[in-house]
């Protein structure tokens, strides 16, 4: 990754599912990354098939709480299975979703 695009931009791989189990480090994982003083993060949901109701909540909460902040949260890598729980909720008026990660990237390039 460029120089530039390091200073602005902060990555969050997560690497389950999220269920009842885990719904509350999720939501931890996320505001660590909101509190991030770079204006672009990212969640990585490459290795995510699913996503439950609170998952939800606790995505778009942290957006919501990053605009507020003049930041943005990207999600890059998702699965069929995910992208479609996004389009049921409508999730892309809230915030931009990538099915690749190179593709967020890109677009924080982009927004340089």
């Amino acid at each position: 990754m460029e120089n530039s695009l390091k200073d602005k931009v902060e990555q969050l791989n997560w690497k389950s599912d999220v269920t009842l189990k885990n719904v509350d480090d999720f939501r931890k994982a996320l505001l660590s990354l909101s509190d991030s003083q770079k204006t672009k993060l990212i969640l990585n949901l490459t290795e995510v098939s699913y996503l439950n109701s609170a998952a939800l909540g606790v995505i778009a909460d942290a957006v919501l709480s990053a605009g507020r902040a003049n930041k943005e949260i990207l999600i890059g890598g998702v699965q069929a299975t995910v992208s479609e729980i996004f389009e049921i909720v409508h999730f892309r008026t809230l915030m931009k979703i990538f099915p690749d990660i190179n593709e967020a990237y890109a677009y924080c390039k982009g927004e340089e």
